[in-house]
C-alpha cells in the first residue's frame, strides 16, 4: 500500500491553488463565502455565480472585476 506522504521528506505533497473570499474583495460586506480553485478563471466564474445569486448582482461592474482579480491569492493546498 502506497502512502500519500512523501517518503523521503516526510511531508504531504502540496499544489498551488487560487483563493478568494467575499471579504477579500469587500471587507465590510459581511459575507464569509470563500473559494479555492485551480485557476483564476475558475475562481472568477464561481465568484460571479455567487455574486449573482447571493448578492443579487445582475452584472458585475468592470471596476469590481478589477478589484476582485487583484484580491485573488495563490495558496498551497495539501493533496
Amino acid at each position: 500500500m502506497r502512502s500519500s506522504l512523501n517518503q523521503k521528506e516526510g511531508i504531504m505533497p502540496t499544489k498551488q491553488y487560487k483563493k478568494l473570499g467575499c471579504l477579500d474583495a469587500n471587507p465590510t460586506g459581511g459575507c464569509a463565502f470563500e473559494i479555492r480553485a485551480e485557476t483564476e478563471d475558475e475562481v472568477m466564474r464561481i465568484m460571479g455565480d455567487h455574486a449573482k445569486v447571493m448578492h443579487k448582482m445582475a452584472s458585475i461592474p468592470p471596476e469590481m472585476i478589477s478589484k476582485v482579480k487583484s484580491a485573488i491569492k495563490t495558496v498551497p493546498v495539501t493533496v
